[in-house]
C-alpha cells in the first residue's frame, strides 16, 4: 500500500487503476484488470470533474431509483447533462431541470451531483468528495482534474522500466517512498 498513485499507461493508451466508493451508503467497486478494459478508474485529464456511472458500479435498479427521486424532489440544482465522449445530451442543464419528473426519471442523459462519502482510487482515500453520478449510462468511471490538480503529479517515460509512468500524490501527502520513486522514474530530486 503507497500514499500515491503509480500507474503505467495501458495498451489500450489510457491510465488506469482500482476504485471503491461509498456514496448514498452503498458501497461499489471495480477492479482494474488489464485484460479487461472496461475495468477500475480512468484518469482522464480532459474530464472536469469525477463522473460515476452508478449501472458499471452494478448499483441495482431501486438503489438508482432512490438517488434519482431525491435529486428530482429535493434538489433539481443537482442534476445536468452529460457532455463528452459520452454525451447523449440534446438538451441543456438548465432546460433539464424544468422538465417534467417523469421525463427526467427516462433522460439518459442526466446526470446528478452528489457528495460521495468516501472515494478510494488505487491506495488513496479521498472523503466528502463532489461527483456527478449517471443513472442510465455504463461505461467508463472517470477520474478528473477536480482530484489531479490537488496532487503532485508527473507523467513521463520511467528510467526504470520505459514505460510511460503517471506517479501523482496529494500535496499534503508527500512522503519519502514518493520522492524515491520520483527520483527513482524520472531523475527528479525534491526535499
Amino acid at each position: 500500500m503507497t500514499d500515491f498513485l503509480e500507474i503505467t499507461l495501458t495498451k489500450s493508451l489510457e491510465f488506469r487503476c482500482d476504485f471503491k466508493s461509498d456514496i448514498y451508503g452503498i458501497h461499489g467497486e471495480s477492479t482494474f484488470y488489464p485484460s479487461i478494459r472496461q475495468s477500475g478508474i480512468k484518469i482522464d485529464t480532459g474530464a472536469h470533474g469525477i463522473l460515476i456511472p452508478l449501472r458499471t458500479l452494478c448499483w441495482t435498479d431501486a438503489q438508482i431509483q432512490k438517488i434519482l427521486d431525491d435529486a428530482i424532489i429535493s434538489s433539481r440544482k443537482s442534476l445536468s447533462v452529460i457532455n463528452g465522449v459520452e454525451s447523449v445530451n440534446n438538451i441543456s442543464s438548465s432546460q433539464l431541470r424544468k422538465e417534467s419528473e417523469s421525463f427526467i426519471k427516462n433522460y439518459r442523459g442526466v446526470a446528478i451531483t452528489v457528495l460521495a462519502d468516501k472515494i478510494v482510487i488505487g491506495d488513496l482515500e479521498f472523503v466528502d468528495v463532489p461527483v456527478r453520478v449517471t443513472p442510465h449510462t455504463t461505461g467508463n468511471i472517470l477520474l478528473g482534474m477536480d482530484i489531479i490538480k490537488k496532487m503532485d503529479n508527473h507523467i513521463g517515460t520511467s528510467r526504470e522500466t520505459g514505460e510511460t509512468t503517471l506517479l501523482a500524490c496529494p500535496e499534503d501527502m508527500i512522503s519519502e517512498d514518493y520522492l524515491n520513486a520520483l527520483n527513482k522514474h524520472f531523475g527528479i530530486m525534491r526535499n
